[in-house]
């Protein structure tokens, strides 16, 4: 049975997995390098897990997203080319980033983070603005302090 494949990309952060959907375009691999090295400026474990696919399922009610062999520990940098990186094989998703147009990310939302379905399993998602990594940042970190009341700051 082939596994769904999610046109996005995935990076572990400690022990969160974040799935980054969004346009192409929109700033996924930009994103996902940042988080990967803020993580590792505060000590802390970063890795790519997928850049632009990874095939996800849900694993006894957990969503666990995978890496395609094509495309281990490879990320596009745009304007660069494709480089090679550290990468884990498997991350279990505890958010959904999805990277938005202005006119649809709300600027004081009643909840800032909704929920999303995703192979039967409820994920935590994020609305941050595309192409805004500073910002996207900022918002992934709040999200995850606000999930994760009692766990450390990865990023």
């Amino acid at each position: 049975m082939t596994r769904p494949a999610v046109h996005a990309n995935c990076v572990l952060l400690g022990t969160v997995g974040l799935l980054i959907r969004g346009d192409a375009g929109s700033g996924k691999s930009s994103l996902s390098d940042e988080l990967i090295h803020a993580a590792g400026r505060r000590g802390n474990l970063g890795l790519l897990v997928g850049d632009d696919y990874v095939h996800v399922e849900n694993r006894d009610g957990r969503l666990l997203a995978e890496v395609p062999d094509a495309i281990r520990g490879r990320m596009e940098v745009r304007g660069f080319g494709v480089v090679t990186t550290s990468f884990t094989p498997v991350a279990d998703i505890c958010v959904v980033v999805d990277l938005t147009d202005p006119d649809r990310l709300e600027r004081l939302p009643d909840t800032p983070l909704d929920e999303v379905c995703l192979e039967g399993v409820q994920v935590p998602r994020l609305h941050c603005l595309k192409n805004d990594t500073g910002g996207a940042l900022r918002l992934i970190r709040w999200a995850l302090r606000c999930l994760r009341p009692e766990g450390p700051d990865y990023i």
